[in-house]
């Protein structure tokens, strides 16, 4: 699978004539940052886990590769405090211009990126996808669901107290909405286990 993430990024960002060089060290600061042992989650192998869904549902997306790039960057920035999204997202402005990709694709692939700072609903069929691929963890089988919600706690260096609180708010936060995922198709498959999985953690875990 990694092998395919390299030789994906390689054929895609070479289309707009950008220097060799300059793909492949954009490519090896993805592969680093994402790669970081503190990474327990939001690493490679969430990168791994969206590519795979959004190769399923590419026939719905409108703007591919905003959205290819938009996988890459968006928890480029990862820290337990500050504006993450907004700076993955001046980062992929930054590196995608680098690659000579068009203007247009830069610009929603950040719109895409900013997206994800309140995963709330999104009128565009593209964010919609995006955001809903992004929580699709919420909606895994019991045991890889323990997995994902036991190592965003590792990712936090916080006090266990100030932790708790802050994931009990979040996960309320989403059982309170209409619905926790944007598009037709999540809600009709995904909606009831991310309920029973999200409950599940705050009776269990929190």
């Amino acid at each position: 699978m990694m092998e395919k993430l390299r030789a994906d990024f390689l054929a895609i960002a070479s289309q707009w004539g950008a220097e060799q060089a300059d793909i492949e060290r954009i490519l090896r600061l993805l592969l680093t940052t994402y790669g970081d042992v503190k990474r327990h989650y939001h690493g490679l192998g969430h990168i791994q886990q969206m590519m795979g869904l959004a190769e399923q549902y590419r026939d719905d997306i409108q703007q591919w590769y905003s959205f290819y790039f938009a996988i890459w960057f968006h928890d480029f920035i990862q820290q337990n405090s500050g504006d993450n999204e907004g700076m993955s997202a001046e980062i992929a402005a930054e590196f995608l211009a680098q690659l000579k990709v068009p203007a247009k694709t830069i610009e929603y692939c950040a719109e895409l990126i900013l997206a994800t700072k309140q995963h709330s609903y999104q009128p565009d069929t593209d964010m919609q996808l995006f955001v809903d691929i992004d929580l699709s963890i919420l909606a895994a089988e019991r045991a890889l669901y323990k997995s994902y919600a036991y190592k965003c706690r590792k990712e936090y260096s916080l006090p266990d107290f100030v932790y708790r609180f802050g994931r009990k708010r979040f996960l309320n936060g989403l059982l309170a909405r209409e619905y926790i995922f944007s598009s037709d198709v999540f809600r009709e498959q995904k909606e009831k286990l991310a309920r029973e999985n999200i409950q599940w953690e705050l009776e269990a875990w929190l």
